[in-house]
């Protein structure tokens, strides 16, 4: 994990114990913010924020979230058509918890951590 909270390819994949709500999702703006809220022995919330999203197929919630590198890409193939000038440049995410799997195809993840509850959009 950068400085910046960006994950890359050499961070993933990522557990974090929050449990997870799909919090908003831009289209305009092609962003998608999962959230841990504070509580259950937390004192500060989570953003999860996937930039430059090209497709997606998240559930609700997921109690805990763990972010890797997709290692079966055939949903994703199925579900969604990336451009070839894409294929390098996008990340192919998989979302799961114990019970609930997902996915996520865009150009950056982040990790915001903070007190208080900012709106979606900072």
């Amino acid at each position: 994990m950068r400085a910046d909270g960006a994950a890359d390819r050499q961070s993933l994949p990522f557990r974090l114990d929050h449990p997870f709500q799909l919090w908003s999702y831009s289209r305009s703006h092609s962003t998608l913010v999962l959230r841990g809220r504070p509580g259950a022995g937390y004192d500060h919330f989570v953003d999860v924020v996937f930039s430059g999203v090209l497709g997606m197929k998240v559930a609700s919630g997921y109690n805990g979230l763990t972010v890797a590198v997709s290692a079966n890409r055939a949903e994703i193939d199925e579900f969604l058509h990336i451009p070839d000038r894409h294929q390098g440049h996008l990340l192919q995410l998989e979302l799961s918890d114990e019970v609930h799997r997902g996915f996520v195809v865009c150009g950056r993840v982040v990790i915001r951590r903070g007190a208080g509850w900012p709106s979606p959009s900072h």
